[in-house]
């Protein structure tokens, strides 16, 4: 018979690092809005692109950290699910 599911831990593994790089992703956007809010640039043109940018870290950047938290618990559901399978015989 052949092998059919997943190896858990691996799963696991897997599931840890989805979950990190949203983390890692996080870390490195929150040193790229210190610079942004750092330029000497007074104005409008500064206001409306200090705007957009938040409005990208609250919507394309806050979509993919909670996507790859979402998929790092899918994952790690369904190792759970694999371990219980495994274990019924």
């Amino acid at each position: 018979m052949a092998f059919k599911g997943m190896n858990p831990e691996e799963g696991r593994e897997v599931a840890q690092g989805v979950t990190e790089a949203g983390s890692q992703i996080l870390e490195l956007i929150d040193g790229v809005t210190q610079l942004v809010n750092s330029v000497e640039w007074v104005g409008p043109d500064y206001d409306a692109y200090r705007d957009e940018w938040n409005s990208f870290l609250s919507g394309p950047v806050a979509e993919l950290v909670n996507g790859l938290e979402a998929k790092g618990k899918e994952l790690t559901q369904h190792a759970e699910e694999q371990d219980v399978t495994s274990n019924q015989g």
